[in-house]
C-alpha cells in the first residue's frame, strides 16, 4: 500500500492501487489471479548484492 502514502513532495494516490487491482492480475500459486505490482526476479546466482554491483535486466 506504499503508493497510497505521500512521499516527499508527492501526494498520496490511492487510485494507483485501485487501477492495479482492476487491470493487472497474475496467477499466484493455487490462490488464483491476484492483483500484484512490483518487481519480479529470479535468483540466478546466490550471494550478497551491494551498492555498485552490476544488474542486468532480461525481459521475459
Amino acid at each position: 500500500m506504499v503508493p497510497t502514502l505521500s512521499h516527499g513532495d508527492l501526494p498520496p494516490d490511492p487510485q494507483i492501487m485501485r487501477t492495479v487491482a482492476s487491470r493487472h492480475r497474475i496467477p499466484v500459486l493455487d490462490l488464483g489471479r491476484l492483483s500484484c505490482v512490483g518487481v519480479y526476479l529470479d535468483v540466478v546466482e546466490p550471494g550478497a548484492v551491494r551498492i555498485g554491483d552490476a544488474v542486468t535486466r532480461v525481459d521475459g
